[in-house]
């Protein structure tokens, strides 16, 4: 397979499950919808992805890289639907709105800390590590649940679908790092598929009495 041949699989594959993962969000949505109250469902990973969408799709931008601007166009307007069907059934609806504008403020003063800038490589430089320092900090939030796995011997609380594909995502978009040659797109996404992996293995460990749960309980 040529190079070329080999990214541009690589862009598809990644940009399709990539898709297919950010869908899993209409489930928890019609599942807040049928309860008719958010519960005990935070909304911070629907704001999370609006925010990491905007970043990274800012960077896609710089770069000129037609998958990633794709993807995260897509995702964007799935993660701000979930954050508006989230907002409708909070109660109460303050604990989001510190949130949403906490995100906003990052999204703005990144924004203009990139445009003050006037040479291309150094602008790239600048969000391609912002982007990336996001991505990890994101990527090792699950391993707050790594002390009452430990502690139970057990991994219930982990959702296992979920863990699964972002392993396989993560995964991919390393690859198409490889590709593209690019270490932002290649650090944080190696990150996230260690990780992932790692909570996978502990499935074997500490096997699940019951179902895998598709959110990680907040």
């Amino acid at each position: 397979m040529a190079i070329e041949d080999y990214q541009n699989f690589i862009s598809v594959t990644a940009t399709v499950s990539t898709i297919i993962q950010a869908m899993t969000g209409i489930i928890i949505c019609l599942n807040i919808k049928r309860k008719g109250t958010t519960g005990d469902i935070s909304g911070f990973p629907f704001l999370a992805g609006v925010l990491g969408c905007v970043l990274w799709l800012r960077y896609g931008l710089l770069i000129e890289d037609a998958t990633m601007i794709l993807v995260n166009v897509i995702c964007f307007l799935f993660q701000f639907s979930y954050s508006f069907v989230y907002y409708g059934y909070a109660v109460p609806k303050r604990p989001f709105q510190k949130q949403t504008a906490a995100v906003f403020l990052i999204i703005s003063l990144t924004m203009l800390y990139i445009s003050a800038e006037l040479d291309l490589e150094i602008a790239k430089f600048r969000l391609g590590l912002i982007c990336c320092t996001t991505t990890i900090i994101f990527c090792a939030s699950p391993l707050a649940s790594l002390g009452d796995v430990l502690r139970t011997r057990s991994t219930e609380s982990l959702p296992f679908p979920l863990i699964l594909a972002t392993a396989i995502v993560a995964g991919q978009w390393f690859l198409y790092g490889l590709a593209i040659h690019d270490p932002f797109v290649m650090v944080p996404n190696f990150v996230g598929c260690l990780i992932a992996s790692f909570q996978l293995v502990l499935f074997g460990l500490f096997p699940s009495t019951s179902q895998s749960k598709l959110l990680i309980p907040v």
